[in-house]
């Protein structure tokens, strides 16, 4: 039992185990594991609730200017799909804007004590790397804050324009107040990618996809535009990448799919072998642990020829120190 709640740890899953432990106390859980449960439970809500309050505050100054902004990831993401702040726990808050607004919400953050060493600046860099976030951290509590201006810093692994993603954009209301989010369609093909950029090395990747397809009411797969991710997907090239991560959720969370996308799927015989190695991942010895078997997997998954080359030199650049993503 030891070893299952040390791993749901080393994946980014103890909130979801405490919330299955403390919902499930006729299975006679041991003391300690119950205690160990109420701890993650507690620490996970806090941490969320103090991270909304943060970001309820950032949207009132950024609303307050007429700056546009999004949501990405973090407390509003587990309101939105998980439902249950204590179920998901959140390590910093990941706002994006617009490129031309970066150097007013520099000085915005600034004024709120939310702070860097240096200003952000948006700008492209050698070798092919794009700047597209830049670390502040806030003061009492302290917490990181991203700022984003782009969802990733190689094109290889862009699958929607960031221009794009603020027509789509939505709201979702919580008790801190009403946040702009990205489209259900959005959020799952950026998460598809975000997981392959990082070779699936945690299995809460696969969870993140599972709670946008199991959605709520007007968020979930009945309302999700198939069409137009499975076409935004191969416009991008990356029709592979997106599929992957649908048949995991598929075939390792048994989350059922429209027959279209189990047609895509089974149609590919590349993704059997991929989906393999992601498997392998979660015993230590997939592509995520070995800088050769991810540069193969990523080659493998990749459709076309410049992503494969811009892929190969960032993932050998990075893993050996040459560069880091700028922040």
């Amino acid at each position: 039992m030891t070893e299952a709640w040390q791993l749901a740890g080393q994946h980014g899953l103890e909130p979801l185990v405490a919330g299955y432990i403390l919902d499930h106390p006729e299975a006679g859980w041991p003391t300690a594991l119950q205690n160990e449960a109420r701890k993650t439970r507690d620490f996970a809500l806090v941490r969320n609730i103090q991270l909304l309050a943060l970001l309820g505050d950032i949207g009132r100054t950024l609303d307050g200017a007429g700056i546009p902004w999004i949501a990405l990831k973090g407390p509003v993401f587990t309101a939105q799909y998980v439902g249950d702040l204590s179920r998901r726990t959140s390590s910093d808050l990941d706002v994006l804007v617009h490129p031309g607004d970066v150097p007013q919400v520099d000085r915005l953050f600034r004024s709120m004590q939310i702070t860097s060493r240096r200003p952000a600046q948006p700008q492209k860099h050698p070798l092919g790397i794009r700047g597209h976030e830049h670390k502040y951290y806030s003061t009492a509590p302290r917490y990181l804050v991203e700022l984003h201006w782009d969802l990733v810093w190689r094109s290889c692994y862009e699958i929607v324009s960031p221009g794009a993603l603020f027509q789509r954009a939505g709201t979702f209301q919580t008790e801190s107040g009403s946040f702009p989010v990205l489209s259900p369609e959005d959020a799952l093909l950026y998460a598809a990618v975000h997981a392959f950029e990082h070779c699936w090395d945690h299995f809460h990747q696969l969870k993140t996809l599972d709670w946008i397809l199991m959605g709520r009411p007007g968020w979930g797969q009945e309302s999700l535009d198939w069409n137009f991710m499975l076409k935004t997907a191969a416009q991008a090239g990356k029709s592979r990448i997106f599929l992957l991560g649908l048949k995991l959720t598929r075939d390792l969370l048994h989350r059922q799919l429209p027959a279209l996308v189990d047609d895509r799927i089974d149609s590919d015989p590349v993704l059997a072998s991929l989906a393999s190695q992601v498997g392998r991942n979660f015993h230590g010895a997939g592509p995520a642990r070995s800088l050769p078997r991810a540069v193969l997997f990523k080659w493998q998954a990749m459709e076309t020829w410049s992503d494969r080359l811009s892929m190969a030199f960032a993932t050998v650049a990075a893993r050996l120190g040459w560069l880091r993503p700028p922040n």
